[in-house]
């Protein structure tokens, strides 16, 4: 019930915040020029995505973050478990991963160019790159969480590594690793469009640059709605695995 009245809620308000973008480029308080109306947007929307270039340039940024994901996130929770578990090894390295996690990886971006080129490689190492070290942490305060009498127990009863890694501190730790998981989603979806947009020969992020630097904003605002409505419903699928997570975790 709590779900269904929280999704009407945020439908409500998007549905709030059409109808306020329509009116204020209906009255002209915005010259329309600058803010086409959201009907107008819409409906280059349903354009574009009949164009078949469009959505090869689509699928080309949804296998970039697919890639960059798939690498980053079993990677990530490796280390961060790894930091976890070994607390020297912690001690040494979690600084260096919370000094990269706090820098802006944009500005690394020509050094990827030049190492990396422009193609598929840099845009799928780029969006590892942005992903992985929040994994790391998340995964590491996870580990961390896990009160070690669980472990000293479980020893203390003749359990194996094994039994102890998939029964004491996956579930302890789940929800936190799901958590970390979907913000790396998030920002790996920032690091691909970002590569994409500075130097690319496709993907849509490539379209967002061109559309912007030709002032072509019905097309560029379209764009933007598009990236934004995938990048939600991503975020939410990852939210409810998360909350169910967390209620096993409770449960």
């Amino acid at each position: 019930m709590r779900l269904s009245v929280l999704l009407g809620a945020q439908a409500g308000f998007f549905v709030l915040l059409a109808i306020v973008w329509e009116s204020i480029s209906r009255l002209e308080l915005v010259d329309p020029r600058l803010l086409p109306s959201f009907l107008t947007v819409l409906g280059v929307l349903g354009d574009l995505l009949t164009q078949r270039d469009f959505l090869m340039d689509l699928g080309i940024t949804g296998l970039e973050v697919g890639v960059a994901f798939i690498i980053a996130a079993p990677l990530g929770v490796s280390i961060g478990f790894l930091l976890g578990e070994k607390l020297f090894l912690g001690q040494i390295l979690s600084p260096m991963f919370h000094f990269m996690l706090s820098v802006p990886q944009s500005i690394f971006l020509p050094i990827f160019m030049l190492l990396l080129g422009i193609g598929f490689l840099e845009k799928v190492v780029f969006g590892v790159t942005h992903a992985i070290f929040v994994i790391i942490v998340t995964t590491t305060a996870a580990v961390r969480s896990v009160p070690r009498d669980y472990v000293t127990v479980a020893r203390t009863f003749g359990a194996t590594p094994r039994q102890i890694y998939l029964r004491v501190y996956l579930p302890a730790m789940l929800p936190v690793v799901m958590t970390g998981l979907r913000l790396g989603m998030i920002f790996n979806i920032i690091g691909v469009l970002l590569a994409e947009m500075d130097a690319s020969r496709a993907g849509i992020g490539r379209r967002l640059f061109s559309w912007g630097e030709g002032f072509q904003l019905d097309l560029l605002l379209a764009g933007i709605l598009l990236v934004s409505a995938l990048t939600i419903i991503i975020n939410e699928v990852m939210r409810y695995c998360e909350h169910r997570a967390a209620r096993g975790h409770v449960a």
